[in-house]
């Protein structure tokens, strides 16, 4: 018994981290979903149904949410994941109103964003103290 109890054990506490450490990532990028890209979506498509082309929508919706605020995991699955439930998203609201090419221009923005968003600390102005 003592010596089940001595395998069991050191399993448990190498694999539960793991397990718990899986789940955070699935529940940062829903958190993600939620807050970036359902809220981008909408924003982008009330300006696309309000004549706005899609460069000037992106760059709306980026200013009208936390995308321009937010701090990713330097992760590309994570990015690519985020834009496809966001791309999702702004077709089922606003699909009538962008064609392929808005969508490979917004992809390619929305990446960029992400991307300064996985790196947030190199965008940051650094300050010394004198």
């Amino acid at each position: 018994m003592i010596i089940l109890i001595s395998l069991i054990l050191p399993i448990i506490f190498f694999i539960a981290p793991i397990n718990v450490k899986a789940f955070q990532n699935n529940l940062d990028l829903s958190t993600a979903q939620t807050s970036v890209g359902k809220r981008f979506a909408k924003v982008f498509c009330d300006a696309k149904r309000e004549g706005l082309d899609s460069e000037f929508a992106s760059e709306y919706a980026l200013n009208n949410t936390y995308l321009k605020f937010v701090a990713f995991p330097d992760d590309d699955e994570y990015l690519d994941n985020l834009w496809e439930f966001t791309q999702n998203n702004i077709l089922d609201n606003c699909g009538e109103y962008v064609d392929i090419n808005d969508f490979n221009e917004l992809e390619m923005f929305f990446k960029e964003e992400g991307l300064i968003a996985s790196n947030r600390d190199l965008y940051l102005p650094t300050f010394e103290n004198n």
